[in-house]
């Protein structure tokens, strides 16, 4: 059995450390990114390679079906599985926690100078009917060459159609 599978869910405190421990796991796992895709894909899961190796270059909380997949190709137990994902959820729960207590707004106050409450900036909810002199000259191009070949077609002489007994249809 895979070492790691032995070790215990360390308890880390940030995301940074999350992933620095699955980068451990899938090191120690000796698979390149493309093994571990494969067994992902043949337990049922989706890991591409570039979605591992980005996974795994960041310090942001990764996807929990991507912890999934990753741990369970590299084989770790459903039961370290679980505890894995518990401590993704607990880290994702410390981060998402307001910083500031929800009860009010924050003080006005600046240096010891109370400033009065700013009003709502107003969203934007209509745009400039400009358009931009690109799309006005390509436009205008496209309209020209249009013409250009009506007037084309104006001045090639309709062939006529022969009527059932033989004859041209228009008496010219």
């Amino acid at each position: 059995m895979h070492e790691a599978a032995r070790d215990p869910v360390p308890r880390t405190a940030t995301a940074g450390e999350y992933v620095d421990l699955l980068r451990d796991i899938r090191r120690r796992s000796g698979l390149t990114y493309r093994e571990i895709s494969r067994r992902a894909s043949a337990c049922g899961h989706w890991l591409p390679p570039s979605t591992l190796a980005t996974m795994l270059g960041r310090t942001t909380l990764p996807r929990e079906q991507a912890v999934v997949a990753l741990l369970t190709a590299c084989g770790m137990p459903p039961a370290t599985i679980e505890q894995w994902i518990e401590l993704r959820h607990d880290i994702d729960v410390r981060l998402s926690r307001p910083t500031r207590p929800v009860e009010g707004p924050a003080p006005s106050a600046c240096c010891g100078v109370r400033h009065p409450p700013r009003e709502p900036v107003p969203p934007v909810t209509s745009y400039p009917r400009r358009l931009h002199p690109a799309v006005i000259a390509v436009a205008g191009a496209l309209l020209g060459a249009y013409g250009m070949l009506l007037a084309h077609r104006r001045d090639v002489a309709p062939r006529p159609v022969d009527g059932p007994d033989g004859e041209p249809s228009h008496p010219d």
